[in-house]
């Protein structure tokens, strides 16, 4: 007598081993059964926190990596020349803590003139951009905080405090205001020295993906782990199945999968640069070798951005851990370098929005984690070893916005007489974070997480809208 077979329910892993299509039809049938939004915990809001009609529809974060310095930039300081190989004058007293020793002043080595219609005074370091585009940019002369090391002041500037982990300004856009294109991921980072960033309390779904670059040899930057190994798909369940009887539950890497399965129809023709143009490859430097890498990323940015990406850092730094605007030595080698790597790069991105009309609803930023000082700094105090390079400086600098919802050619905030401390408007990063939100509809306020007992927030209990560079 045979005994009748006994029904059971399914597991996932049989389910997709007998699909014919597998993990694909999974990810099929939920684009056509979803409404577009993501699968959330009960305290969850993503995308209701638009307050009132954005400026900006999307940001550009143009992050150069060590400390790029306001004075020899965009920061004119008279007093510099005039003290040169002087110390400070007692009423600009150094911080208390320095990396070294600091020396006499030093003068910007870099020429100083006025720039297009707005008369703007900056340094021969960025010719293209000033050239072409000083009108566009809004400048913040007097951002602060008082993070004095890369590591700390690189997570202030992108999550508003040095030591804690907290959620970047892209992960907290992305779980604010969800994200325009459920085949993309909301937030990029690319070619980042900090790769994955942590999203602390937020949900991982609201992390930054990396786009990196393999190696030198290959020029041309990748999305790590975007060709998904389909085909071994019941091995890869199995093991996601494994991590869930010990850890954590197995439904957010499912619906990381089903993301890369989207992505797959979208991704790889945005990274591919057969369509454009050899006048726009041109334009952006790429196939220059000094301007190459961050031609591409650049060109990279504009077409992810113009796909419906919400939030892209792109960072110039050409190795994971490097520091490439840390000029403690040979200031003018290092920062003109690095300058003409960049230039003609950021003057194409800047232009090709234009042409595009992106630029009216994009924002762009640039700048770095701090300044510089106005004194050079001893390679230690036992020798006396002159750098002739410039220490970190946290207590006042410049970044420039350009885009929606800001001023064209207008100068906010000033620095004392040697660019040493923000002296007037000051703008410290809670300010800066709030007006970037305010700029994409969001009030800064209201954007709130609950995590441990209270709710949390970009910009803590502090912050106000720096309303008078808004157009």
């Amino acid at each position: 007598m045979s005994i009748p077979h006994q029904s059971r329910p399914l597991t996932r892993r049989e389910m997709l081993t007998r699909s014919a299509l597998g993990l694909g039809s999974i990810a099929a049938a939920d684009l056509l059964s979803q409404s577009g939004g993501k699968a959330l915990s009960a305290d969850m809001t993503p995308g209701s926190f638009l307050n009132h009609v954005p400026r900006a529809k999307r940001i550009i974060y143009i992050f150069l990596e060590g400390g790029l310095s306001q004075l020899d930039s965009y920061d004119h300081k008279p007093a510099l020349e005039k003290y040169a190989g002087k110390s400070l004058p007692d009423s600009i007293r150094p911080p208390e803590f320095t990396f070294a020793p600091q020396g006499t002043v030093i003068p910007s080595p870099f020429d100083w003139k006025h720039w297009g219609n707005s008369g703007t005074f900056a340094s021969d370091l960025f010719p293209e951009v000033n050239e072409r585009f000083i009108d566009d940019l809004c400048f913040i002369h007097s951002l602060n905080h008082k993070s004095n090391d890369h590591v700390t002041a690189k997570r202030v500037l992108h999550t508003g405090v040095p030591i804690e982990i907290r959620p970047t300004l892209g992960s907290w856009l992305l779980y604010g205001l969800g994200s325009e294109n459920e085949n993309l991921p909301g937030y990029l980072d690319i070619t980042p020295t900090d790769p994955n960033r942590p999203t602390a309390f937020l949900p991982s779904e609201f992390g930054g993906t990396a786009v990196d670059r393999p190696d030198k040899k290959n020029p041309n930057l990748i999305w790590e782990n975007l060709e998904a190994q389909f085909g071994d798909q019941e091995r890869h369940i199995d093991f996601i199945q494994s991590l869930n009887d010990h850890y954590h539950p197995v439904e957010k890497e499912i619906s990381r999968m089903e993301l890369a399965f989207r992505m797959q129809a979208e991704a790889p023709d945005l990274m591919d640069f057969s369509n454009e143009s050899t006048a726009t490859q041109k334009m952006y430097g790429i196939g220059d070798s000094h301007t190459d890498e961050f031609g591409r990323a650049l060109l990279l940015a504009r077409r992810f951005s113009e796909a419906g990406v919400r939030y892209i850092t792109v960072n110039h730094a050409t190795t994971r851990y490097g520091n490439l605007w840390d000029q403690h030595s040979e200031l003018e080698k290092g920062h003109r370098g690095n300058a003409n790597a960049v230039d003609k790069p950021i003057a194409a991105l800047l232009h090709d929005l234009k042409l595009r009309g992106l630029l009216d609803d994009t924002l762009v930023i640039c700048g770095s984690e701090f300044g510089r000082t106005p004194t050079f700094e001893f390679f230690d105090g036992i020798t006396g070893r002159h750098q002739n390079g410039r220490d970190h400086n946290p207590h006042g600098f410049t970044v420039w916005l350009a885009g929606a919802g800001v001023k064209p050619g207008f100068h906010f905030g000033e620095t004392d007489d040697f660019g040493y401390y923000a002296t007037k408007d000051k703008v410290d990063i809670h300010d800066f974070h709030a007006t970037l939100l305010h700029l994409m509809g969001v009030d800064h306020e209201d954007l709130t997480y609950f995590h441990g007992g209270r709710d949390f927030r970009l910009t803590d209990v502090f912050g106000n809208v720096v309303k008078e560079i808004l157009s």
